[in-house]
């Protein structure tokens, strides 16, 4: 082993050196081999249209990364494929608003066209980032969720769902987004704390009496079709029955009894419009009530509204209390902090709306959901229950048809006379109703000859739901039922509701299983001071200045800091320390060109000493503890276990320990000491490997790849226990290293160097003078040791 290293450690040469030579080598291209297990990924597709670049983003999916560079050491045959998320409202938005477009002035493929366009800019963005971190993924194996294997698939699924009744179409009250104008699912939902008023509102009795109501929402007045009591409310028992008159709009309503009618919220009397929350709905259905659509797409009133037609709904509440002031029917008015709900992509308050929708059916089925998330592993266990609180708290079926220009189009025409739906042919997959036709002539319920296409696209999530099955798409014919169901599935605690329920749904539906094995729910990264990383706050450094002055191994480092499923707060001193760790595994590798010279791991048994038996049984500890902590996806365990063991008992004493040796004349005792010091070393690399995969490399490549054939230490095997044959006993070893801490004490105390001699030295601790007497002495260079 005699070569030399550089005195520096070049970050930006070395990482850009090794980006290429993966991608030449095609290091992480996955090909099948049936001898080997197969680890599928199925890694979360980005939003492209997200044009900036955080640490939020390099925690997420480095964690999941560190995981899938142990399993490929381990000699799983890994299929890391990548994808974007390139349909659905955030491209339309950043589109949008990049462009300064309006949509209602530009047509669908000219619109469509710009978004493809936006996109590619924005896949060649992540890839960089990519790229530059070390994320291994096989850039062979990618998909976009607008590409033609994505919408084929995603038809696919629907067609399937159709057959299968687990899909409808409906006039019903939906979830509304004014703001974006298109239907929204349940899990679309946010909550956020508004500041309003509680409003006391005179209604009137058959016989002109005042009936007060309080209501958050005075702009649905038009819209009430009943009031409702408690029966065992006696302030009320006897109006049950009878009409009540609406002010301003002067038209009766009937009063109705429910004992889910709290006696104790507001006055007890309670006000049912057609629609403003979930009791609305419920009592809407349950009494066969009237309905009063009052608001429009655009979230303004419509006909029902009288004069106050057309006013968006806040100023529709201004006007509404002004004129209820004017007829004396507003009783007073109380402030009061509520939650409402919001589109999570605008943080609009969403609205009920009476639309036409499709919908995959999910409510009333919580056994079903509950039975197929405990198939699953989760990591963290714990994780669990976000996904157990959202199938509890489901209320609706998945409305999956969304109003916009950009997505996966419905498989599906109407007939143009009865509007029966007309589902494509597989065969013909994936089809664009508006360009293509059906492949029947004639509709088979009236036999009508003309057919219109279905406007609407689907729910992001219905395409991004398939992806445990699309991955499968990208490989030969002859590997794709291997790949399903997939392995793992990582990604954040904010999208178990999401992407992991609906992922689950369709599963379910399709093939009757779980789309993946194992679910790695990771956190948020978080700036200095504990907020979430945006945009808008500009609290975060581009990535690239961050790659510049630290390179990628550190910010992987710092990425190991959370425990699975934590928020991560953005550390400089981390970052340092993933540097100074860098630094360290270099200087150490120049230690080994120095002192083992033209060693080679000798064939026969060499005698070890009691300091490498030592070190042999710690590392063996180590790489237990590591692997165990791997397995369960406890990286953040894993790395804190690898930094003690490098850095203190390898670097700080273990090294120390040897020196002596390596520059000693006893030829056996300096090639034990050699022999340990590589394999030992070596071990440390391949298991910081996974997190540092830059700096392991380039040691590698410059020190170990005769003691193994791989091209490349991530493709060398995990680290394994080393056997010891015929080892002395170090049980008690330490007190021999508790013996060398005291004399370091003293030498420090006394404003000594660590390599001064000394004549003599008491020592306090005890320890076998025999066994490690002559140890210690020469490891701190100590003439005659006195024992205490």
């Amino acid at each position: 082993m005699k070569k030399e290293l550089p005195k520096t450690y070049d970050t930006q040469e070395v990482e850009s050196k090794w980006r290429e030579a993966w991608a030449k080598e095609k290091t992480y291209e996955f090909k099948y081999d049936a001898s080997k297990p197969l680890y599928t990924v199925d890694t979360p597709p980005p939003y492209v249209s997200a044009d900036h670049l955080h640490a939020g983003h390099i925690m997420s999916y480095s964690q999941a990364e560190f995981i899938i560079r142990f399993k490929r050491m381990k000699g799983y045959n890994v299929f890391y494929p990548m994808g974007f998320d390139d349909n659905g409202l955030p491209t339309e938005r950043f589109v949008e608003k990049k462009h300064k477009i309006d949509k209602a002035k530009i047509t669908k493929s000219e619109f469509v066209k710009i978004c493809l366009e936006e996109t590619e800019k924005g896949s060649q963005k992540y890839k960089k980032l990519w790229d530059d971190l070390g994320i291994s993924v096989d850039w062979s194996k990618t998909y976009s969720t607008i590409s033609p294997v994505a919408v084929k698939v995603s038809q696919r699924s629907l067609i399937d769902l159709w057959k299968k009744k687990a899909l409808y179409r409906k006039e019903s009250p939906v979830l509304w987004c004014p703001f974006c104008q298109t239907a929204i699912a349940q899990a679309d939902l946010e909550d956020k704390e508004s500041d309003s008023k509680m409003n006391y509102i005179n209604f009137k009795d058959p016989n002109g009496k005042d009936l007060v109501i309080a209501t958050t929402r005075p702009e649905l007045i038009p819209a009430c079709v009943a009031l409702y009591v408690n029966p065992k409310d006696s302030r009320f028992k006897d109006l049950i029955g009878k009409k009540a008159t609406v002010p301003l709009f002067d038209y009766e309503v009937p009063i109705k009894s429910s004992d889910k009618v709290d006696m104790e919220v507001g006055t007890g009397l309670m006000m049912v419009c057609t629609w403003g929350d979930q009791d609305d709905l419920d009592k809407w259905r349950t009494d066969n009530l009237d309905t009063r659509a009052l608001i429009k797409e655009d979230g303004t009133l419509g006909e029902l509204g009288g004069k106050y037609q057309g006013l968006d709904l806040l100023e529709a509440r201004k006007q509404i209390i002004n004129d209820l002031k004017e007829k004396a029917c507003l009783v007073k008015q109380e402030d009061l902090t509520h939650v409402v709900n919001v589109h999570e992509r605008c943080s609009v308050p969403t609205e009920f709306i009476l639309s036409k929708q499709w919908f995959i059916k999910i409510s009333d089925m919580e056994d079903v959901w509950l039975k197929r998330g405990k198939e699953l592993n989760w990591y963290p266990a714990y994780r669990f229950k976000d996904y157990e609180t959202w199938v509890k708290s489901i209320k609706w079926d998945w409305c999956i048809s969304r109003q916009r220009y950009y997505g996966v189009p419905f498989p599906i025409w109407y007939c143009a006379k009865c509007e029966e739906p007309i589902f494509a042919e597989d065969k013909d997959l994936p089809v664009n109703p508006f360009e293509d036709n059906p492949s029947i002539e004639k509709c088979p319920k009236c036999g009508g000859t003309e057919f219109v296409p279905e406007k609407d696209v689907m729910d992001t999530w219905a395409t991004s739901s398939c992806t445990p099955f699309l991955l499968r798409e990208l490989v030969e014919e002859q590997v794709k039922e291997k790949l399903f169901p997939v392995t793992l599935r990582p990604n954040a605690f904010e999208i178990i509701r999401t992407w992991d329920f609906y992922s689950i749904v369709k599963s379910h539906y399709n093939f009757d299983t779980v789309p993946f094995e194992d679910v790695m729910i990771s956190g948020h990264g978080l700036d200095e001071n504990g907020k979430k990383i945006s945009k808008r706050l500009g609290n975060y450094v581009p990535p690239d200045d961050l790659l510049k002055e630290y390179g990628a191994d550190a910010i992987r480092y710092w990425a190991t800091g959370a425990t699975l499923g934590q928020n991560l707060r953005f550390n400089i001193q981390e970052l340092k320390k993933g540097r100074k760790t860098t630094i360290k595994l270099w200087n150490v590798a120049k230690f080994l060109t120095m002192n083992i010279e033209d060693y080679k791991l000798s064939k026969e048994n060499v005698v070890l000493e009691y300091a490498d038996v030592w070190i042999v049984q710690e590392m063996n500890k180590t790489i237990k503890k590591a692997t165990k902590a791997l397995e369960e996806y406890s990286f953040a365990k894993a790395k804190n276990e690898l930094d003690t063991f490098f850095w203190s008992k390898f670097a700080d004493y273990y090294i120390e320990f040897i020196k002596y040796r390596l520059f000693g004349e006893d030829q056996a005792s300096k090639k034990a000491a050699q022999q340990t010091l590589l394999l030992v070393f070596y071990s440390i690399l391949k298991m910081f490997a996974p997190i540092l995969p830059f700096i392991t490399e380039e040691i590698y490549q410059k020190l170990f790849t005769e003691m193994e054939d791989a091209k490349s230490i991530h493709l060398a095997g995990w680290p394994q226990k080393i056997e010891l044959q015929n080892a002395p006993d170090v049980s008690d070893f330490d007190s021999a290293v508790q013996a060398i801490d005291e004399v370091r004490k003293y030498k420090s105390e006394e404003g000594l160097s660590i390599g001064a001699e000394l004549a003599e030295f008491k020592l306090e601790t005890k320890i076998d003078m025999q066994k490690y007497g002559e140890f210690v002495k020469k490891t701190m260079r100590v003439g005659k040791l006195i024992a205490n």
